[in-house]
């Protein structure tokens, strides 16, 4: 479909811009969302309003002195520059400084990238302005996650999953406080039934490796998982880790999937998605909590053959909301995939657009860009 929207006589030698940086790809230009921009701001009965696409993003100025009240203007895909994600400040400042001047206010919508700290456009080109406002979907983020870390009501799940423990650990410590249930799944559940003394298979795991906390020091995952369970305990948290699995000997496809009798994985087997007896178990916790939270897939939903897990939550959430006014959240990514591959994506009260800034705030963080704002109505 893109291809359609390539032109055979454009070149980048007419784009030095682009040329310096290399990273112009046909694949990922914006040009098919001006088409579509401009289709959809001309589909009622209003005056037309004309879209205006920059193929150069830094070299706009001429498209920005023909304008006229009311036109709009699609800048090429930020990302094509290097200067946009540089680690290097004053070639962000530099870049900032000139798409600051094409305009005068500054509106975010981009919360999927709000976590990225070195990012011209989300960091710099605020301070640039002066100022920099949320739009309706950075608002309705922020809304729903002050929310739910603000005092949600209580008993609360967290449902967490994904591939490492040292991935979410910075999560799970910090909402530890605030929930009653933490219900594990994916490949990090291994870890932490390793840890619990269960044999694995040959599941994926992080035992023997280690971590490097926020303070810089090598943490055993071992004894990080080991700690967290006892911190939990004396938290008053019930976690819930799989009492069941479906296994295969690779990660492939297979009509016939094991499914184990205990949280036991046999020895040649790895465990690939959660098993029916921690579906019902994780079911009926979601069922009598008032606000659910879910960070990570339960298994390699992506094969059909392991996608009952993650479904099941998205589902159980879906029901809940609409059964019983559960307050349910989704953190983005690869869970967001999921409840939208299952098509319940639309019961629960939030989706949120984005997994790495969904995570920053379960951590505790408020994600860089969103801090640059001077105007978030959180």
């Amino acid at each position: 479909l893109l291809k359609r929207f390539r032109s055979d006589e454009r070149s980048r030698a007419s784009f030095p811009q682009l040329r310096q940086y290399g990273g112009f790809d046909d694949e990922l230009t914006l040009r098919p969302v001006a088409a579509r921009l401009s289709k959809l701001l001309n589909s009622g009965s209003g005056p037309r309003v004309e879209v205006n696409f920059a193929e150069d993003c830094l070299d706009a100025d001429d498209i920005v002195a023909r304008m006229e009240p009311g036109q709009v203007l699609l800048l090429e895909n930020l990302r094509f520059y290097s200067d946009e994600n540089s680690r290097d400040e004053s070639e962000r400042t530099t870049m900032a400084r000139k798409i600051a001047s094409y305009g005068d206010y500054l509106v975010s919508e981009a919360f999927g990238t709000s976590h990225r700290k070195n990012s011209a456009t989300m960091v710099n080109l605020p301070m640039v302005l002066g100022h920099g406002c949320c739009g309706y979907l950075m608002q309705k983020e922020i809304t729903a996650y002050a929310k739910l870390l603000g005092g949600a009501p209580r008993p609360m799940v967290a449902i967490v999953g994904g591939a490492k423990v040292s991935d979410k650990i910075n999560l799970l410590l910090n909402i530890l406080s605030q929930i009653d249930y933490l219900a594990v799944g994916g490949a990090m559940a291994y870890t932490f039934l390793k840890a619990a003394g269960f044999h694995i298979g040959n599941s994926f795991h992080e035992t023997g490796q280690s971590f490097g906390d926020k303070y810089g020091e090598a943490q055993n995952i071992d004894d990080l998982a080991k700690r967290f369970l006892i911190k939990a305990k004396a938290c008053n948290v019930e976690v819930l880790l799989p009492v069941d699995h479906l296994c295969h000997t690779s990660c492939d496809p297979t009509d016939d999937p094991l499914i184990t009798e205990t949280a036991h994985v046999p020895d040649g087997y790895m465990a690939l998605d959660i098993g029916p007896r921690t579906v019902e178990s994780y079911r009926r916790c979601v069922s009598r909590c008032k606000t659910a939270v879910w960070s990570g897939p339960m298994g390699v939903f992506e094969i059909p053959t392991y996608a009952t897990g993650s479904f099941s939550i998205a589902k159980a959430m879906g029901d809940g909301t609409r059964e019983s006014g559960l307050l349910s959240i989704i953190g983005g990514g690869a869970s967001a995939d999921a409840a939208q591959r299952c098509g319940h994506a639309t019961r629960v009260s939030h989706v949120s657009s984005g997994g790495g800034a969904s995570l920053d705030l379960l951590e505790g963080k408020v994600p860089p860009s969103i801090n640059a704002l001077d105007d978030k109505h959180a």
